[in-house]
């Protein structure tokens, strides 16, 4: 078996057909046959059953590819490891992070980090999960923070924290007076938000809705929570958010509950995974850590204040 062989076969795997692979590994369709052609001798078993123009692999094959595709990824983060460090200014740290982490964690965080280092530049980019996870893997960002992305290919993720969510309310709201919230109270009030189409940061929030099958109002729908602490200031309805925004707009007039059936969500550091840690991010995951547990310990005592 040759490593071209090898290529094609891959390619093949990748792309679902002879033709694509061809473009893919830039020659011709034949030799692309030919080269499956000669892989299946060598292996001795049918890699593909043909139907037509169109080519499906067998049990075999998928079986092959498994070990093909482990084979490739030390190749994958050799290549993401170059791009990180084509990116890469020396005397840059790069931060790709949640908007509401971005404005609750950060700030404190990168006052301390330019004390230790003053002559290293910072740049933080508030993205929603999905790009904060493309931006790691592609090595643009060092350090990312988010949701909690376990099993994924090149990403090393690191517990930050559970995150109890809150219900908020106009400080004017009737049910501001209660100090505990469950989330049938919530059954026919205007609720804003979170859009169906949002990242994971929402999912446990609809759950608990749905779980619960109360009749909500849905008429206004954002996906930055931020955004979404506002218009309940403003007194356009209530919602269940993330907690670390919560000691601000508590300042702000919005009233801060907990809600039954508790909904939680797992948050993250997350790095490129490619070999150890360098020495100013683990600075910088332990401080947001050390930040990250101090601010939900100021949300537990707003949420615990008397109403």
């Amino acid at each position: 078996m040759r490593m071209r062989q090898v290529e094609a076969f891959r390619a093949v795997m990748m792309s679902g057909g002879i033709t694509a692979a061809a473009t893919m590994l830039n020659i011709s369709q034949p030799s692309v046959s030919r080269l499956i052609a000669d892989m299946e001798r060598a292996v001795g078993f049918r890699l593909f059953d043909r139907r037509g123009a169109r080519v499906h692999p067998t049990a075999q094959a998928q079986a092959l590819y498994e070990a093909v595709r482990r084979s490739y990824a030390g190749l994958d983060l050799l290549d993401q490891a170059a791009r990180r460090i084509r990116a890469h200014p020396v005397g840059t740290v790069r931060i790709a992070a949640l908007a509401a982490i971005a404005m609750a964690i950060l700030p404190a965080v990168i006052a301390r980090f330019r004390i230790l280092y003053p002559d290293i530049k910072i740049t933080v980019e508030s993205l929603g999960q999905r790009a904060i996870e493309e931006r790691v893997f592609l090595g643009q960002a060092d350090l990312g923070i988010g949701v909690d992305a376990q099993g994924r290919e090149g990403i090393r993720s690191t517990m930050l924290a559970r995150a109890e969510y809150v219900c908020i309310l106009p400080a004017n709201h009737p049910l501001a007076a209660r100090p505990h919230l469950a989330v049938e109270d919530l059954a026919g009030e205007e609720f804003i938000g979170p859009m169906h189409e949002a990242d994971a940061l929402w999912n446990g929030i609809d759950a608990a809705l749905e779980t619960s099958g109360i009749p909500v109002s849905r008429r206004l729908e954002t996906q930055h929570s931020q955004i979404l602490y506002a218009f309940v200031e403003a007194g356009l309805g209530v919602s269940i958010a993330e907690p670390f925004s919560a000691p601000l707009f508590h300042r702000l007039n919005v009233a801060i509950r907990p809600i039954a059936p508790p909904v939680y969500l797992d948050f993250a550091l997350l790095e490129p995974d490619i070999g150890p840690t360098p020495e100013i991010v683990a600075w910088l995951n332990a401080d947001v850590a050390r930040e990250t547990a101090a601010c939900l310990d100021h949300v537990r005592k707003v949420v615990s204040s008397k109403p």
